[in-house]
Order: C-alpha cells, then sequence, then structure tokens
C-alpha cells in the first residue's frame, strides 16, 4: 500500500508538472500571437501613412500676372490634413518639385527655410528672384515662427518662375514631406491674364 501511495504522488507531481509546462507554453504562445498582431497593427498604420499626404491646399492657388502677359509667380497655400500631424518645412526635410513645359525642376526650396510674412500679409510683396531656374520660398502666414507647419497654422509656398506661364499652359508642383505621400497640385493658366493682378488657379 505503501508503494502505491508512493506512485500516486510520483503520477501527481509528473501531472503538475505537465500542467505547469503546457501552462507556460500556452502563455508564450498567446503573448506571441499578442505580439504579432500588435506588430501588424503597426505595420499596417505604417504603410497608411506613407500611403495618405499630410498636407493639403489651403483655399486657392494663386498666380501673379507680369508683362505679356504672364504668370511668373504661382502661390500655394497650405496647411496640414484632418487628423495629420506636423509638417517640417526646414529645407533639408521637405523637397518641393515643379514640371513645367520647359522642363522638371527638383529642390527648388533649397537652402530656404520658412520665414515670417509681416501681418497684414501682402502677396505681391512675396516674390522670390528667379534667374535660370525656379525658386521656391516658404512663408509663414498664421502661425509661431519655427520651420514646423502645426494643425491650425498656415503657410504659402510661393514659386518664382523665370520664364512666365502663358494662357493654356500647365504646371505641376510635388511637394514631398519626409513622411507620407506628396501633395501634388496641378493647374492651367487660364485664358483671361490681366498684367499686374492676380489670377485664380483654382
Amino acid at each position: 500500500m505503501a508503494k502505491k501511495g508512493i506512485v500516486g504522488i510520483e503520477a501527481a507531481i509528473v501531472l503538475i508538472a505537465f500542467v505547469i509546462v503546457a501552462a507556460a507554453l500556452a502563455f508564450v504562445v498567446i503573448n506571441m500571437g499578442m505580439y504579432t498582431t500588435q506588430k501588424s497593427k503597426e505595420v499596417m498604420q505604417q504603410g497608411l501613412n506613407e500611403a495618405t499626404t499630410a498636407l493639403e491646399v489651403d483655399g486657392s492657388v494663386l498666380g501673379y500676372v507680369e508683362t505679356g502677359p504672364e504668370v511668373t509667380y504661382i502661390y500655394i497655400p497650405l496647411k496640414v490634413s484632418p487628423g495629420q500631424l506636423a509638417v517640417d518645412f526646414s529645407s533639408d526635410k521637405i523637397d518641393i518639385v515643379i514640371n513645367l513645359p520647359t522642363g522638371a525642376y527638383s529642390k527648388i526650396n533649397m537652402g530656404n527655410d520658412p520665414t515670417q510674412a509681416t501681418a497684414p500679409v501682402d502677396l505681391s510683396t512675396l516674390q522670390p528672384s528667379a534667374t535660370t531656374t525656379p525658386v521656391a520660398e516658404i512663408y509663414i502666414v498664421q502661425g509661431d515662427a519655427d520651420y514646423v507647419l502645426e494643425p491650425g497654422e498656415k503657410f504659402i509656398v510661393v514659386i518664382g518662375l523665370p520664364t512666365g506661364l502663358t494662357q493654356y499652359q500647365k504646371f505641376t508642383v510635388e511637394i514631398r514631406p519626409l513622411q507620407g505621400a506628396p501633395l501634388i497640385v496641378e493647374r492651367t493658366i487660364p485664358p483671361t491674364l490681366t498684367e499686374d493682378e492676380f489670377v485664380n488657379l483654382g
């Protein structure tokens, strides 16, 4: 009887050990499953963020008409898209590209960090000088004086063209932040242009 009792105790100990090991394995499996699920969510969210642009046009794109008549300056007002985070507009953190009938030009904002526009903002004074290639400057018209466009703030990208655009010519501007999809702005110059005035490009 004593031997049977000892065998029973040993069997119980072995059974308990199996239960403990099984419970530990189950915990590991469940924990790995939760970790994998969390990582999958993070990857999906990252992919969604990369496919979504953090910027949008805040109002109408304008052009300034000079002698010709030709559009020699392009004004693109920007804000952060709803639900998106801030966008750093430091010249080494963002790339502005323009496609014109004469060709494509990259990094036209090189070396031009955002500057505070004097209030009240007079757009006709915001005209970067372009000699042989297009030049883009970024002006802070609503917000603090740092280089970051945050929700509730407004920047204007002003592009100076060395050769003006005439009626029915098209241009495309891409604003490429470090994260997220680029904002693409495509416009066509309207048929009616009046010198020394702004024209609404839509």
